[in-house]
């Protein structure tokens, strides 16, 4: 039974993969990321065999991983499981001790709200943790609406129905959690800066 596959979102394809335990879910993953995962790997690893190399054992690496784990966004996702691998490996290549990314940011790095199509790590990480921490800031109404439109990918509809709000409220939630989590995000970007110089 063919199925085309390019047009499931990277949430879907994940679900289906959970359910059916089929790694041709996973397969168009790698279709859609290997590119952007084997640049990643060149910038740590620098040569090209090792870097082939990494991206297929982190897309095995993902196998299990996505067995259990929910992910909202799985490209920021992909990226703090691919640069944990990385820095074991360049760790045990140079028989140093380096200090594992906490499995916790792994599970959380896949729910960063993001725009640029790839980032410096260290930023996507630190980005993650000021909008946690800015989506608890939110009202009730708009951090649940906020969550299910993005984090789960239901539409406008569906939210209003699982919610109870009626559509203009559904919207009218968006769309204020959005002007205030980007608020946070610039009142803190400013207050970083203001540290920093």
């Amino acid at each position: 039974m063919a199925q085309n596959l390019s047009a499931y979102t990277d949430i879907e394809l994940i679900e289906l993969f959970q359910k059916t335990g089929d790694a041709v879910y996973i397969g168009e993953l790698y279709k859609r990321y290997s590119m952007i995962t084997y640049g990643l790997c060149y910038k740590y690893l620098q040569h090209e065999d090792d870097a082939k190399d990494a991206v297929a054992e982190i897309f095995e690496i993902l196998l299990e991983k996505l067995k259990i784990n929910e992910v909202a966004f799985f490209k920021s996702w992909l990226f703090i499981v691919a640069k944990n691998h990385l820095l074991k490996k360049i760790n045990k290549n140079n028989s140093l001790k380096t200090t594992e990314l906490d499995e916790t940011v792994e599970k959380n790095a896949g729910k960063i709200m993001e725009n640029e199509p790839e980032m410096d790590l260290n930023i996507e990480e630190e980005k993650s943790e000021r909008l946690q921490q800015a989506i608890s800031n939110l009202t009730e109404e708009q951090r649940t609406c906020i969550e299910l439109f993005y984090y789960k990918q239901k539409p406008y509809q569906e939210v209003a129905s699982i919610t109870g709000y009626d559509l203009n409220k559904v919207k009218s939630a968006i769309q204020n959690g959005k002007r205030n989590l980007k608020l946070f995000m610039e009142e803190k970007q400013q207050n970083n800066g203001q540290r920093d110089n």
